[in-house]
């Protein structure tokens, strides 16, 4: 007797409410990371917080460039493109030729140029048309000769008879586009540029370099070199060399994202995510903007 009520008793709980909950089944699978440099040690600690909250997840990442994302998600080698400049045109046409649509940019934290020369460098300030005439060879922001020499900055002995030594990022990295276009005014980088895989790379040749100057993520900025202030080509406003850095995904029209790129992107967005954006030294997203993006990608609340 007692077993047919039971037995009824779960026959009216499955007619009124259907099935019980089963338990989520566990994720499993590899996330692969291929981009930014700049983006390498945020998109590795993202990665390490991934597989820590999931045991059955493996990633790896690939931290050698921005230019590298667009053709890593073109090939299907990755599910995660960290870029931190936008896709270029050719770039976003090759991935719609091949998928039918385009990439998904997702912001995930702020950033910020920064123009480092050695600590022991009495230079404070330099503005943006100096920066110019100092890295490139067109001078298209307007400054009336090429700066080569420490002296033409203003220095006085013994800096200025020295010659700059100029080191920046290569071809690849987003850095160097950003670079090219907020402060070349898009013209052509100098020939005696010394270009560096990584923007630690930079900071090292500038930090041994009494010479040098450099530039990187300010997130990359540290005891052993000094950050000038950078004003706008009058010398007089402090100029904002912003920009925000990206993951880019693979997201059918009309889908839902991935369970494993969903997982990520739920440590990115989550609370402790966006406290190591910070710690590292870029800018975190404002918590409206998380909200507007988990509703737009479908992922849950933090």
């Amino acid at each position: 007797m007692k077993y047919r009520f039971r037995l009824s008793f779960a026959l009216a709980l499955y007619a009124c409410f259907g099935a019980p909950l089963q338990a989520a089944e566990p994720l499993s699978g590899k996330v692969v990371s291929t981009g930014s440099d700049t983006m390498g040690s945020l998109t590795s600690i993202w990665a390490e917080m991934l597989t820590a909250r999931h045991s059955g997840v493996s990633a790896q990442v690939r931290a050698i460039g921005s230019g590298a994302a667009p053709t890593a998600l073109v090939q299907g080698t990755a599910n995660i493109g960290p870029m931190s400049r936008p896709m270029s045109p050719e770039e976003l046409s090759a991935f719609t030729r091949k998928y039918g649509y385009p990439p998904t940019a997702v912001p995930v934290a702020q950033d910020a140029l920064a123009v480092f020369v050695h600590r022991d460098n009495p230079l404070d300030s330099i503005t943006t048309a100096q920066l110019d005439a100092v890295f490139s060879a067109t001078r298209r922001c307007g400054y009336p000769q090429a700066i080569r020499s420490w002296g033409e900055l203003g220095l006085g002995a013994p800096w200025n008879q020295r010659v700059i030594s100029a080191y920046g990022r290569s071809a690849a990295s987003g850095t160097y586009s950003v670079f090219r276009r907020q402060v070349l005014c898009t013209g052509d980088f100098a020939t005696q540029l010394n270009r560096l895989v990584g923007s630690s790379a930079v900071v090292r040749a500038v930090a041994t370099d009494a010479y040098g100057i450099g530039y990187a993520s300010a997130g990359f900025l540290n005891a052993s070199v000094k950050r000038l202030r950078v004003l706008d080509s009058g010398g007089v406003d402090e100029a904002v060399l912003a920009r925000r850095l990206f993951v880019y995904i693979n997201r059918p029209p009309d889908a839902p994202v991935d369970a494993l790129t969903a997982a990520f992107l739920e440590i990115v967005f989550s609370t402790e995510g966006q406290r190591e954006v910070a710690r590292l030294g870029y800018g975190a997203l404002p918590l409206a903007e998380r909200g507007e993006l988990r509703v737009r990608l479908g992922l849950s609340r933090d």
